[in-house]
């Protein structure tokens, strides 16, 4: 038995590290998943105006700021009573400003948190065994997706070319957020009922520019066809089965007019998304399309028991035609992607708030109730430092992150558990083909399909936002005044980029904030064991997978885990959200394999 550990993991919002065990075959057999530092927001709100929490919890992430801000203000919009009276305007102003900022994180995870992996020098030694083909390929993967910055085997790669063009469109998206919200990141326009600013019809305009000129990138870059093309057959599609058939089709066309050649290149209609869909997968690239060879991401990140994994949604997006206000408890019908959870074996259910709740077992916190509902949390950390130790095992405490449940199950969070929740059919017939052939369905290929197929639905979403239901200089907040605050809750339901988001609110006789808790997407996802001993989704997903490139497809290689990183990486893991003391002990050694 091998420790491989792998410190940091993510290429932004670190301090979260993952500890493997790995046998003689190269399968994990153990994982934990660690987050190593105490941030605290939770406790330095308390007994502060509660209004701040809109401006002060957008310092939870850079990454993804928005959505903390506008789960503050729905938050504030219940304990001020309001909820029910907030303008339309100011609901459509949150959606796109929360739209925006989903289609920004989504292209800096899908290409430079996550695709970098796809450019692992592991995949030219596999890929280049396969002749013109795998050479083109290989060619076409590292031309997109290299980092600034790479270096393999004496040979420096230039930036990929998606790369540097999602970066472009990440910076354009944050520029037109920053017409109507004064900045981007941390934001000021979210505010208890509603928001602070009503655009011009300037703004609404220029909205408009910004979103076309992403809306060129995603289909010269990302899809390779007409937006259009792509969602009429796929989010309109009228079955699951019609969706899947329509994508295997193209792509079917794209390998037959390709293979001659051997040229995979964006010209020919091979964007990044039918690029991954195709060689990401060995059911869809190998079996159905005849190609010879994989990055078999389908047979990594999945699920061995379904009685062990849940999928959530609290729902996101207001429906503009309900008019003003809204229900806190974000019942499905009034969400554009709706509440919901899901059983491990796809079966739906009807979301309710009340099933929620962290547990501390394996976690640095001190409470006599191992188990805490959001509305009674408490976050009081570990002070003695010869308990917090990363390396005693799955037995002991091993992380900073609370482990939440739904109704005692641990869930997953993000794209895929929103789109198979929501019934879109593309994802929903991927999941079930994945299924009816012997594969989780869900596995780091269709988590990391998801996530770019929701940036193709919400393009047109946001634009309807802008062009057809945001009225220029309309009334965007209602009034407020402290005292309204007094001995009151508030519940924020919303959807971060990465899952399901939450944040609840107490205040006292003096309208004092009391007790906050905000239970984000990367605590249900990267989560240490529950007080059952259940793995949390990416400790479940990790044990079981193979840890080198293709299913080991060129041996056991410990020091390139790219079997962790594909798989604790799709999960888009930001743990300046998820942990809420950096060890000064220095009491934890090396590991026996260390990743840097």
């Amino acid at each position: 038995m091998v420790q491989v550990t792998v410190d940091p993991l993510s290429r932004i919002e670190g301090h979260y590290r993952i500890n493997t065990e790995v046998d003689g075959n190269g399968v994990i057999t153990d994982a934990q998943s660690n987050g190593t530092v105490f941030r605290g927001f939770e406790r330095f709100l308390q007994n502060h105006d509660p209004r701040d929490a809109a401006l002060m919890t957008m310092r939870i992430c850079g990454v993804c700021p928005v959505c903390h801000s506008i789960a503050a203000s729905n938050a504030l919009d219940e304990l001020f009573g309001v909820a029910d009276q907030v303008p339309k305007d100011a609901l459509v102003m949150r959606n796109i400003h929360q739209g925006m900022n989903f289609l920004a994180s989504h292209a800096a995870h899908v290409y430079v948190l996550f695709g970098p992996d796809l450019a692992n020098p592991a995949y030219h030694d596999i890929l280049t065994q396969y002749g013109d083909t795998g050479n083109a390929v290989w060619d076409e993967l590292s031309g997109r997706f290299m980092p600034l910055i790479n270096h393999s085997n004496g040979t420096h790669y230039p930036a990929g070319s998606s790369y540097l063009g999602a970066l472009r469109e990440f910076r354009r998206l944050h520029e037109g957020i920053s017409l109507v919200a004064g900045k981007m990141p941390h934001s000021v326009l979210q505010n208890v009922g509603g928001v602070v600013y009503s655009p011009t019809v300037a703004d609404i305009q220029q909205l408009g520019v910004y979103l076309s000129q992403t809306l060129k990138f995603v289909e010269s870059f990302t899809l390779g066809v007409p937006l259009e093309t792509w969602l009429e057959n796929t989010y309109r599609a009228s079955s699951p089965e019609r969706a899947v058939n329509f994508v295997v089709e193209h792509l079917q066309e794209l390998v037959d007019n390709s293979l001659t050649n051997n040229d995979f290149s964006h010209s020919t209609g091979w964007g990044d998304a039918p690029l991954f869909a195709a060689f990401g997968s060995e059911l869809v690239g190998e079996t159905l399309l005849g190609l010879p060879v994989s990055l078999k991401l389908d047979r990594s990140g999945g699920y061995e028991d379904p009685n062990t994994i849940g999928f959530l949604s609290y729902g996101v997006f207001f429906k503009p035609e309900q008019g003003d206000g809204y229900d806190p408890t974000s019942p499905a019908e009034d969400r554009v992607i709706p509440s919901g959870y899901m059983d491990g074996n796809l079966q739906p259910e009807k979301f309710d708030h009340t099933k929620i709740s962290e547990n501390i077992t394996h976690a640095f916190y001190i409470d006599e109730e191992a188990d805490r509902p959001p509305w009674n949390g408490l976050t009081v950390p570990e002070d003695d430092p010869d308990e917090i130790d990363y390396t005693r095992g799955s037995e002991s405490r091993y992380s900073w992150i609370k482990a939440p449940h739904y109704d005692g199950t641990p869930c997953e969070v993000g794209p895929i558990s929103r789109l198979l929740i929501m019934e879109e059919p593309l994802i929903t017939g991927l999941a079930n083909a994945f299924e009816e052939n012997g594969y989780s369905p869900v596995n780091n290929y269709t988590r990391m399909l998801a996530r770019m197929h929701e940036i193709l639905l919400l393009i047109p979403e946001i634009m309807t936002w802008i062009v057809e239901d945001l009225t220029p200089n309309a009334k965007v907040a209602v009034h407020t005044e402290l005292s309204m605050a007094r001995n009151s809750e508030g519940m924020g339901l919303w959807e971060a980029p990465r899952g399901a988001l939450g944040h609840w609110v107490a205040s006292g006789s003096n309208s004092m904030t009391t007790l906050y808790q905000a239970v984000v997407p990367s605590t249900w996802n990267l989560a240490p064991r529950n007080a059952q001993g259940i793995p949390s989704p990416v400790e479940q997903a990790l044990i079981g997978t193979k840890i080198s490139a293709a299913e080991n497809a060129l041996g056991v290689d410990y020091s390139n885990p790219l079997g962790i990183l594909h798989t604790a990486r799709s999960y888009d893991p930001c743990l300046a959200c998820a942990i809420h003391t950096i060890d000064k002990t220095e009491k934890n050694p090396d590991r026996i394999i260390r990743v840097v």
